[in-house]
């Protein structure tokens, strides 16, 4: 992210933490979102007409055990799930269709490779792609990570397909161990160089962790399984707002 960028989005994070939430679809967000939170990314023009003018819109998820809501108690609490219903709910003439591929701890390289067999057959409006993690966890590298991401938007963007480049969780228990920065910058650069957007769900999270929004620090079983259901809820609305916007 550049200087301006970066002073624009901080500035609008502030003014958010001191005025208070703004609803989304016209009611009570479940975790409210900076101002400006999505100001500088790419537009997804194809999607968001989709969805107003109520044609058929099939969205595929990619990514690893975050996106797969197990932690949440069921596929049902995922994210992907609480997107769909958060479209469904703002757009009901539209033929809405949400195909969660994502995998435990699957990588960039193996989400790239199901693209071809898996992905491209469901002719997608759009695909969200929740990557990054598995490599720095591993310490792929950043290179590699560079160059898999790029083949796979390659693929996508060739066959007319509009996408999201979705970064890691945040968590200060992981930061303080992974070198996630490395993955993120990947990602912003990877965003630019082909005009696609980043979902910035690490810098979304931090900012739920400081203003006290979600505690991502509970212990209990309960208390965790509950925090990632009200989480992944958190994440469908605010991945809705995101990929509806004109």
């Amino acid at each position: 992210m550049n200087g301006i960028r970066l002073i624009a989005v901080l500035a609008a994070a502030a003014l958010a933490l001191s005025s208070g939430p703004h609803g989304a679809f016209g009611q009570e967000p479940a975790c409210p979102a900076p101002e400006g939170f999505a100001a500088f990314e790419a537009p997804l023009p194809k999607t968001a007409k989709a969805l107003t003018v109520g044609s058929e819109v099939v969205i595929v998820t990619l990514g690893g055990s975050s996106s797969v809501g197990g932690a949440a108690g069921g596929s049902s609490l995922s994210w992907p799930s609480r997107l769909a219903a958060a479209l469904g709910s703002r757009f009901p003439a539209a033929r809405i269709k949400v195909v969660n591929l994502a995998m435990p701890r699957q990588t960039a390289r193996e989400a790239a490779d199901r693209l071809v067999r898996e992905v491209l057959p469901l002719r997608p409006t759009l695909v969200v792609w929740e990557t990054g993690t598995m490599e720095a966890v591993r310490g792929t590298g950043v290179d590699d990570f560079r160059d898999t991401v790029q083949a796979g938007l390659d693929d996508l963007r060739g066959a007319g397909i509009e996408v999201v480049l979705m970064n890691a969780q945040f968590s200060r228990d992981t930061d303080a161990v992974i070198p996630f920065a490395p993955y993120l910058a990947a990602l912003r650069e990877l965003a630019d160089a082909n005009e696609v957007p980043v979902f910035h769900r690490y810098g979304l999270m931090r900012y739920w962790a400081e203003s006290g929004v979600l505690d991502l620090r509970a212990k209990d079983a309960e208390k965790r399984r509950k925090l990632a259901a009200r989480l992944y809820e958190c994440l469908g609305r605010a991945m809705a707002n995101f990929v509806a916007r004109p």
